[in-house]
């Protein structure tokens, strides 16, 4: 059985009946199809009309089939959603530079999900300086369990994708509290297939891949601060913050390689805390953004002193000339090269280490501000009068 989706229009007509879905059978397994296919067409008021066409002799047989099929999905469609209790794995991620290990000081509660270390150190690969066969470096870690439940009809079509964003919200929340990458490491299952277990070791490195890592020593905690399940609560309320949060952790996920892309994700996330203090004003004659780049420069006041701000003024063009004119700036524009040097100026390497790092925390502080609803009220911008 095959579906398409399309557009159709009724025959001898000429008004459109919208968008349909149509359903094929095949006959045999040489992909013969039947001639009489089955036609959903969407209506207005999330109403579906159902419909068997075709041009020769309908199957009377295959229609049967049809309306039992039908009859069985409507049933199910009145059944009460269920509940899905699911676990998964997150974890810091492996990043250029790394410091201790760190585990999760106590079992966490945000709403319903409950989080747990796995009390087990982890290995796994992860990337290096310089692109090489050669040269690796050993991430160390120790997971975190996470337990949830998710309602819907059925797991795959409408739990699993429920889990999947609230564990997308988590790992980017928990990565701007702690102020590292955490990210999925196994995804979510339903606990009826077992719950989601830490392997002995990364499936892909062999033992002597370990080394000397075996005993990594020091381990930090990551200790939840007090005020974390308030702001869970009030991220989860705050469409904007949520959607701001989310792309700073696209920023994280892309530094090491690609800084001018993580650029982007952290101006992003900056210019989207400006749009919760000041109001946006459009041009009358263009309907552009109005002071748009000003505003982001007004922003980084609440989280930076005058010398940060000035470091950080030219920011904006390098965001600007890699949305509108494709420029990179980083250290992508030469992998393996590297040139530091008291006697030379290393542009790329300074982008990198010094204006993405600089963006990074004042982003950081921004979200941090608004996580703990200490964002001063929405107001209209003023700019300031020039100087004689």
């Amino acid at each position: 059985m095959t579906t398409h989706c399309g557009n159709g229009y009724q025959t001898g007509g000429t008004a459109g009946i919208g968008t349909l879905l149509e359903v094929t059978v095949a006959l045999d397994a040489s992909g013969n199809n039947s001639d009489t296919r089955l036609l959903l067409v969407c209506q207005p008021g999330d109403q579906i009309s159902v419909m068997a066409c075709g041009n020769d002799t309908a199957d009377e047989d295959l229609i049967t089939a049809f309306l039992a099929g039908l009859k069985s999905a409507t049933e199910g469609m009145r059944e009460p959603a269920k509940s899905h209790k699911w676990s998964a794995i997150i974890g810091e991620m492996p990043t250029l530079f790394q410091s201790n290990p760190k585990q999760l000081s106590s079992a966490l509660s945000l709403e319903s999900l409950k989080l747990s270390s796995t009390e087990r150190y982890f290995w796994q690969p992860g990337p290096t300086l310089l692109p090489s066969f050669n040269s690796r470096q050993i991430h160390v870690s120790v997971p975190i369990t996470v337990r949830g439940t998710s309602v819907g009809h059925d797991w795959l079509h409408a739990a699993q994708p429920q889990a999947g964003k609230t564990l997308s919200s988590l790992v980017a929340f928990l990565s701007v509290i702690w102020n590292i990458l955490i990210d999925v490491q196994e995804a979510p299952a339903p606990l009826e297939w077992g719950e989601r277990r830490l392997p002995e070791q990364d499936p892909w490195m062999r033992e002597l891949d370990r080394g000397t890592t075996e005993d990594p020593g020091l381990v930090d905690a990551l200790e939840p601060p007090e005020w974390i399940r308030d702001a869970w609560i009030l991220m989860n309320r705050r469409t904007k913050v949520k959607s701001a949060i989310s792309m700073y952790m696209e920023g994280l996920r892309v530094e090491d390689r690609h800084p001018s892309l993580a650029l982007v994700a952290y101006v992003a996330a900056v210019e989207s805390i400006s749009l919760m203090l000041f109001k946006e004003e459009r041009c009358t004659s263009c309907t552009n953004h109005l002071d748009v780049g000003n505003k982001f420069l007004e922003t980084l006041k609440f989280v930076t002193d005058e010398q940060d701000r000035e470091a950080l003024r030219p920011i904006y063009g390098n965001r600007s000339n890699t949305v509108h004119r494709g420029r990179l700036h980083g250290t992508e524009i030469s992998l393996g090269a590297l040139t530091f040097s008291a006697l030379t100026r290393d542009e790329p390497s300074l982008f990198k280490w010094q204006s993405v790092e600089t963006m990074k925390k004042a982003a950081r502080k921004l979200l941090v501000m608004a996580l703990r609803d200490q964002l001063p009220r929405r107001t209209h911008y003023t700019k300031p009068e020039s100087s004689e």
